[in-house]
């Protein structure tokens, strides 16, 4: 149980700092006219991937060098396990729509409720996630 522990807590420390990379990159562009679409499109299509490669990539090596036992960061597989694309998936699409409620109106109350929501609910996904992927793949595993 513990590799699931440390990988939950490896997928939450990313998503924390996406969402903190992700706000200083909002702060820093708010002199841009946040109302044009190209910028909401950019942010969605190029920019939300590119921070989550880097810190989810991160989290997913050394989470598979944890569980492999290695003195060397490795992998497991070159493709991602049930888990690691659920994960993905959920933090792709709640960061999408946390980012969505940004572009629309920043200061809205609207915003200030449902941002944080939309990130509680997929930190509780990640880890229901993590914890059924596991499960998923023990049981694959055995067939």
């Amino acid at each position: 149980m513990i590799p699931t522990t440390t990988t939950i807590l490896l997928y939450l420390v990313a998503l924390f700092l996406t969402v903190v990379t992700l706000r200083l990159f909002l702060y820093a562009t708010q002199t841009i006219r946040q109302t044009e679409r190209y910028f909401f499109l950019l942010s969605i299509v190029v920019v939300i991937p590119l921070v989550m490669v880097i810190y989810f990539g991160f989290a997913f090596i050394i989470s598979d060098t944890i569980s492999l036992g290695a003195t060397f960061p490795t992998t497991r597989e070159e493709e991602l396990s049930f888990s690691e694309s659920l994960v993905v998936a959920v933090t792709y699409v709640g960061l999408s729509g946390w980012l969505w409620l940004r572009w629309r109106n920043p200061i809205a109350p609207s915003v200030r409720v449902l941002g944080p929501a939309i990130i509680a609910t997929v930190v509780i996904l990640i880890i229901v996630g993590v914890i059924w992927g596991a499960d998923h793949d023990q049981i694959f595993s055995l067939q």
